[in-house]
Formats: structure tokens, C-alpha cells, sequence
């Protein structure tokens, strides 16, 4: 299963497929539509050990990375997450880029700056430059990025934890 949901979606799959006689594994993938043309997602996977151990040949095949988690949930809770990172990230490269045309700042001069830095990675690489030419093509829609921030935030009420970032880039 390659879908992104919560942890207590995933085990209540896992329940209905055991319960019904079968195994289950999670799958969700880190990655959009390019590393997907690519064959190049990371599968993040949990449960069933054994079934993980089976169709791995078939995950190399479509992905670059496989990574075995543990019990189901923690598929979920690795690709909330990064999902989580990554929207926090793309928040404050926009905002970043708003300061800097503000400032009177050439964006190809902060991007320069920031690729050979510290904040150097490929999303920024990627992305940067179209935002700052007013290019937003869509590989990971926004409602998808934001049900995945709200997820990420619910995991965190669960775990007592409070995460103010991206309680702010939900919103």
C-alpha cells in the first residue's frame, strides 16, 4: 500500500487484510511524478518482514531506496515527516525570495548563494529558480502537501509534541 494516511489508518488496513488472511505492507513513497518516471522513489516501508523481504526485488525495480521501518505505522509516520520538512522548507525558500525582491536583491544571486552553502539541496535546486520566475508547476498538489502537514500535526498532538513551524506553514 503506497498511500500516505495517517499511522492509525495504516494499522487499521493491516487489520482488515490479517483478518481477512493476508499480509500487509505498507509502502508510502518519498518522491513526486519525476522520480516516479524515473524509477527513482524511496519506498518506506513497514509490517509484514517477510513480504518486505519478497517483493524487494520488484521496489528496486520502481525505486531507488527501500527502507524497512518496523511495525506498520511507522511507513506512515516517516512519510509525514519528510512530507513535513519538505513543506516547511518550500515555505521559507518563498518567503525567502520575497524578502530578497523586496531588498532589491537579484533572486539568481540569493539562489547562487544558497546552493553553494549550507542550505544547499535539490529541492532549492529545483525549485528555486522557477519560483522566482513566477513558476509553479504542480508535482505534489497543494492539498495534498496540506493533508499531509495536518497529519504530521495530529501525529505530533498524539506525541505530546509541539511543532510551531509547521503549525504555521499549514496555514
Amino acid at each position: 500500500d503506497c498511500s500516505t494516511v495517517s499511522a492509525e489508518c495504516a494499522k487499521k488496513i493491516e487489520d482488515a487484510i490479517v483478518k481477512a488472511g493476508g499480509t500487509y505492507l505498507e509502502a508510502p513513497v518519498s518522491g513526486s511524478k519525476k522520480p516516479a518516471e524515473d524509477g527513482a522513489l524511496i519506498f518506506l516501508c513497514a509490517g509484514d518482514e517477510e513480504l518486505y523481504k519478497r517483493i524487494t526485488g520488484a521496489l528496486e525495480v520502481m525505486g531507488k531506496k527501500q527502507v524497512f521501518l518496523g511495525k506498520v505505522g511507522k511507513g506512515a509516520e516517516m512519510k509525514l515527516v519528510v512530507n513535513m520538512v519538505m513543506s516547511t522548507m518550500l515555505s521559507s525558500l518563498s518567503e525567502g525570495l520575497a524578502l530578497s525582491e523586496a531588498c532589491g536583491l537579484k533572486s539568481e544571486d540569493v539562489l547562487d548563494v544558497m546552493m553553494n552553502g549550507a542550505v544547499a539541496n535539490p529541492m532549492f535546486a529545483l525549485k528555486g529558480p522557477l519560483m522566482s520566475q513566477g513558476k509553479y508547476p504542480t508535482a505534489f498538489p497543494l492539498k495534498h502537501a496540506q493533508k499531509d502537514l495536518r497529519l504530521a500535526l495530529l501525529t505530533a498532538d498524539r506525541e505530546g509534541l509541539a511543532l510551531p513551524v509547521a503549525a504555521a506553514s499549514n496555514e
